[in-house]
């Protein structure tokens, strides 16, 4: 980890450092934070701002919100926050990155997201400084926390073959951040619906065949696919190939779950 890191939020640069196994290239991003954590936070929400809240997070442009706790697991490289919980949250993936393909343009747009989406999260983390909660923010680029199991344990949905999040919402299109917090009556999700995600999954596979670098390899006795990170040029040449062949990206939601229902049908059919 750099040195210039302060997990206060409160200065210069966010340093993202790929580590020896990364495809990734070393990204700075501004730390946008204008206020600092209180010196005696609460750590009390009421209904009333949750859902003030979730309306001002959703004029920002977020997609889903969720919540969870007892996150400490999921903190990357040995890294420990004096945090439990998190307010999780995702923003879709622009257009123009599926458009011009993999290559430095997709990469130039894949860094503006990062940027864009980087200041929103400061922007929400001093919302809820200004009224007194203390946060540290997750950037969406940094590799502090594991955001797909984050919010998969949050319940916003499954996880795919690719590694990525599918949420009902934008499949797999989307950049997940989080917020992390000490707040003692979030309304996390106790369950999570879409558990019939990666049994789909293993019928499909059109994220592994879709790789223009192999990097999923597919284990057809166990239906499980290693994820090769130097292989996968994602997140250095904005490659999104992985999420444009995903049926959830293509046709939506229920579109996918009414054919998973019919796969299922004809499948008791053929026991029976």
């Amino acid at each position: 980890m750099a040195d210039n890191w302060n997990f206060d939020g409160l200065v210069q640069d966010v340093l993202i450092k790929s580590n020896s196994n990364s495809c990734c290239a070393d990204v700075s991003f501004p730390d946008t934070s204008r206020i600092e954590n209180p010196i005696s936070p609460i750590d009390y929400i009421t209904k009333e701002f949750l859902d003030d809240f979730e309306i001002y997070l959703k004029q920002l442009g977020v997609v889903e919100i969720a919540y969870v706790d007892d996150i400490k697991e999921y903190f990357m490289h040995g890294l420990d926050f004096d945090f439990t919980s998190a307010i999780v949250f995702s923003y879709e993936i622009s257009q123009r990155i599926h458009e011009v393909g993999a290559g430095a343009k997709a990469q130039e747009y894949n860094n503006d997201l990062y940027r864009d989406f980087g200041n929103l999260a400061y922007k929400i983390s001093d919302y809820l400084r200004l009224r007194g909660f203390e946060t540290l923010v997750a950037h969406p680029r940094e590799e502090t926390i594991d955001f797909s199991h984050l919010a998969l344990k949050a319940g916003m949905g499954a996880i795919g073959k690719s590694g990525l999040l599918i949420s009902p919402e934008i499949g797999p299109n989307q950049k997940i951040a989080a917020i992390l917090v000490n707040i003692i009556n979030l309304p996390v999700s106790e369950n999570n619906s879409y558990e019939w995600i990666p049994d789909y999954c293993n019928y499909c596979n059109l994220c592994v065949r879709a790789c223009p670098n192999d990097a999923l390899i597919l284990d057809r006795k166990t239906k499980t696919v290693r994820f090769k990170e130097k292989l996968c040029i994602g997140c250095s040449e904005g490659c999104t190939e992985c999420i444009q062949a995903c049926p959830f990206y293509k046709k939506g939601y229920d579109t996918v779950f009414e054919k998973y229902e019919k796969i299922k049908r004809k499948s008791k059919k053929v026991i029976e």
